[in-house]
């Protein structure tokens, strides 16, 4: 549902009726930056601090699936020592050297091979002997009930699988969360900066005004005292105006924070404000909801972890039944190189067996399945719950898009009758038949008016705005394409 595409072009131009210079905030230095609502998006995409340390996080997310893929590869390490013992006049030096090999196959074998080579150097008075070793050990151990077949060992893998998906899904959200907040940040400047104009244009009527009244006065039609009436308008407007420049400073410092940017920078919105009726579908925005919901994908990836979980405290209660075989081939020579060399000619020693271990009075086990069976039905349970809620929040967004464009429509409505009714009166003025009371009157409902059609306005936007999120659409509303790519952060 891209609702916002149609409302902000890419190519808008400026507001041409901009307040002027006198308007921007004071706070502010250097020359206007002009931002449109697609630069700020793009701006916080960059350099926003949490989406960026929500990138920062995807680097350990990523790394824990590459350990968890590392599972079933052979790992190798080297082990030595060397030691040193003298007693009286006899010195003994032993160096070994032990490198081996462990490997665990994706339905549970588990295969060890190790060869120790170890050289003994043994030094008394008149006499010295050297004498070296190297053996050659292989085993393997085949689980035959718990822990064996393809199911229970790659259970871990595919629960990394799972939590790397729901950890994707947790990084669309932060961005779409964060984009929002932008979204809304920048509608508030937008108001603002409407506001300005709002506060300029009736502080420029009261200004006419007070020039009418001075003529009038000139010309015999006016008591001198009803002109206190019109410098009070006018020095209300100006507090207006400063009120107005005011709350623009403060919204163009929350949108500079959100993006990351020198907050002495003077932004200023680029955008027209401008709203469009969208049409929509219930049933078909509800559909596209439970297509796009992350929290709603993250819940169905949780029960199948739950799932899994089930299966493995059930594999966790089987009798460890486990074959086991074994070779090894020791070897003696005057050296470690004559001990080697005898290792081609010596008969390996072979060995097999069963084990079986058999758990009693030992309810850990059994605990631990009725905890997973547990958490898959409360995650079951809350499922149901997030379909019940997130259908809730789909219908009133939609119905506050639609009550807040009706109230849109009618602000506009009172805005023009106002704007009317001051133009008729002002005519009245110029003849005699009206008071300073009622066009100051007439003014006021005129800003209170605009005030209203302005709110009503970023309302709807920002419903908009609210349905998107509800959607879970955001990220395609503004052709976001999530690089989760650790190495570009």
């Amino acid at each position: 549902m891209l609702f916002l595409s149609l409302l902000f072009a890419a190519g808008n131009t400026g507001w041409a009726g901009a307040p002027a210079a006198s308007g921007a905030p004071p706070a502010a230095t250097g020359e206007a930056v002009h931002l449109t609502l697609a630069d700020a998006v793009a701006l916080g995409l960059r350099e926003n601090q949490t989406i960026r340390s929500a990138y920062l996080q995807r680097i350990v997310d990523k790394f824990n699936l590459r350990v968890a893929e590392d599972q079933f590869t052979p790992h190798a390490q080297i082990n030595s020592s060397l030691s040193f013992n003298r007693n009286r006049n006899v010195s003994q030096t032993v160096a070994t050297i032990n490198p081996s090999v462990v490997a665990v196959t994706p339905i549970g074998t588990q295969l060890n091979f190790g060869w120790t080579t170890q050289q003994n150097a043994v030094r008394s008075p008149g006499q010295g002997s050297l004498t070296g070793t190297s053996t050659l050990n292989f085993t393997v151990l085949q689980p035959l009930l718990k822990g064996a077949g393809e199911d229970a060992n790659m259970m871990t893998l595919r629960q990394a699988r799972l939590t790397e998906k729901i950890n994707q899904l947790t990084l669309k959200t932060t961005i779409s969360e964060t984009i929002n907040q932008i979204i809304g940040s920048y509608y508030q400047l937008l108001q603002a900066r409407e506001q300005i104009r709002i506060a300029h244009e009736s502080l420029q009527r009261a200004k006419d005004l007070q020039i009418l009244n001075r003529d009038m006065i000139n010309a015999g039609r006016m008591a001198e005292s009803e002109y206190v009436q019109a410098e009070a308008d006018v020095a209300s407007q100006e507090l207006q105006v400063i009120t107005a420049e005011n709350a623009f400073d403060s919204a163009r410092l929350s949108l500079l924070v959100l993006l990351a940017i020198d907050p002495h920078t003077n932004l200023s919105p680029y955008d027209k404000l401008n709203v469009k009726y969208v049409t929509i579908d219930l049933e078909q925005v509800l559909s596209i909801a439970f297509e796009n919901r992350p929290d709603y994908l993250e819940q169905l990836l949780t029960i199948e972890t739950s799932r899994l979980s089930v299966a493995s405290a059930k594999n966790g209660r089987l009798w460890d039944l486990s074959a086991s075989a074994g070779a090894s081939i020791p070897a003696q020579g005057n050296n470690t190189r004559q001990a080697l060399a005898a290792v081609i000619a010596t008969k390996p020693e072979v060995s097999a067996g069963l084990q079986l271990t058999i758990p009693l009075n030992d309810l850990t086990s059994e605990q631990t399945e009725v905890q997973s069976i547990i958490a898959l039905r409360k995650n079951e349970l809350q499922l149901d719950q997030l379909r019940t809620q997130i259908d809730q929040q789909v219908r009133d967004a939609v119905r506050s898009v639609d009550v807040n464009w009706r109230q849109a429509k009618l602000s506009h409505l009172s805005a023009d009758l106002a704007r009317k009714t001051l133009e008729m009166e002002q005519l009245k003025m110029q003849s005699g038949r009206s008071s300073n009371f009622q066009i100051v009157s007439f003014q006021r409902d005129l800003v209170s008016a605009e005030g209203n059609e302005l709110t009503a306005d970023i309302t709807y936007l920002q419903a908009l705005v609210t349905l998107d999120q509800q959607l879970g659409t955001t990220l395609d509303t503004w052709k976001i394409q999530i690089h989760d790519d650790s190495h570009d952060r």
